[in-house]
């Protein structure tokens, strides 16, 4: 057994986190999610999605190893 155990494996694709800025500490997962669809601003040319289904994508999105949200 090693005393200086490896990374965790990752969850999925979505798991495998880059480092955004050499000056930053902050590391972001390889996809980002989108979510100007997400309320109903955009309903008209986006289609809607309720707080409950954009809840369940964020959730799903963030147990995949998903932590990049463009807003």
């Amino acid at each position: 057994m090693s005393l200086f155990a490896g990374p965790p494996k990752a969850k999925s694709l979505l798991d495998y986190h880059r480092v955004l800025s050499p000056n930053a500490g902050v590391r972001v997962s390889p996809l980002c999610l989108g979510s100007m669809n997400f309320g109903n601003a955009w309903e008209q040319s986006m289609g809607k999605c309720d707080k409950k289904t954009t809840f369940e994508i964020l959730d799903f999105f963030y147990e995949q190893g998903g932590n990049f949200i463009d807003t």
